[in-house]
């Protein structure tokens, strides 16, 4: 037998837990544990540590691979550690949408996903970066920035400038917007400009259709002219049907600039980044991931 491969398990005992059935932990330690992985566990904590917490202490320590069994809000902050790292990440799915390990092909089943650990094929996922902080779903600007600002104020009980952000979102009317993707610049009229890593987005909708986390290139997606009721429609007919809806314009690049005469907010995978203006970058490559 050769020598057995330390990995830090990180365990989220607060996850949704949508694709698991009971013991379903205790099998993928087995499994894992089978397939020659030291497994140490550790557990997240709403006091701490985090995963980005324990996925630091992993590196410093060297471990060569970081499993996550949790949700996106668990998986992306400790993926986000190991980037530019040689620590390999592997993702349990035991949250609600799985929207990370969803785009990486990696099965929802956390057993099934155990066993794609195992096998020890290794990926290159890309990352998407704005302002400071790393995405590895969606970097928005427009309407749905505003409606995750709103939503994070109200986290915080700060009711006034959450209902503020809601005013905004109601009556915003279409925007002057530069976009520049690699160098080529287009200007629009619009609501709302979506920066894709993932195919899916917020709660599992597959945003943009033949979107890869592999090709070191983000998607632009552009809704220009469209109004509120127009996105709700887009919006509402991907989540009726479970298939992508096409954005009325697409575009694909490695830097993407997008400035605007108004300073409209920004988010990366739910978090506000800031405001434009912003430049928005693909990290080729950044994570190796079992996948």
């Amino acid at each position: 037998m050769g020598m057995r491969e330390r990995a830090l398990l990180i365990v989220n005992p607060a996850a949704g837990q949508r694709h698991a059935q009971e013991g379903d932990l205790a099998e993928c330690v087995r499994l894992l544990t089978a397939a020659d992985f030291d497994i140490d566990l550790r557990e997240t904590g709403a006091d701490g540590p985090t995963s980005a917490d324990l996925a630091k202490i992993a590196v410093a320590k060297g471990f060569p691979v970081v499993i996550v069994a949790g949700g996106d809000g668990t998986v992306a902050p400790a993926a986000a550690v190991l980037l530019e790292t040689n620590v390999t990440l592997g993702i349990l799915p035991f949250g609600s949408f799985m929207n990370i390990a969803n785009g990486l092909g990696i099965p929802l089943e956390p057993i099934e996903a155990a066993r794609v650990i195992a096998r020890r094929k290794v990926k290159r996922s890309d990352a998407g970066e704005v302002a400071g902080r790393v995405f590895f779903e969606t970097c928005g600007v427009g309407l749905d920035a505003d409606a995750f600002g709103a939503a994070r104020l109200a986290e915080r009980r700060r009711w006034g400038p959450a209902f503020r952000r809601v005013w905004r979102w109601a009556t915003a009317s279409p925007h002057r917007v530069e976009i520049s993707v690699d160098g080529k610049a287009e200007r629009y009229r619009l609501l709302q400009v979506l920066i894709v890593n993932s195919p899916y987005y917020a709660w599992a909708f597959p945003i943009v259709p033949n979107a890869d986390m592999t090709d070191g290139l983000l998607e632009v997606a552009i809704f220009p002219r469209k109004g509120r009721l127009d996105l709700f429609r887009w919006t509402l007919g991907i989540w009726r049907t479970g298939r992508p809806g096409r954005p009325p314009r697409l575009l694909r690049g490695k830097v993407i600039e997008i400035a605007s005469s108004e300073a409209l907010p920004v988010h990366a995978d739910g978090q506000i980044a800031g405001r434009l203006p912003v430049t928005v970058r693909c990290r080729e490559g950044a994570l190796r991931v079992f996948a």
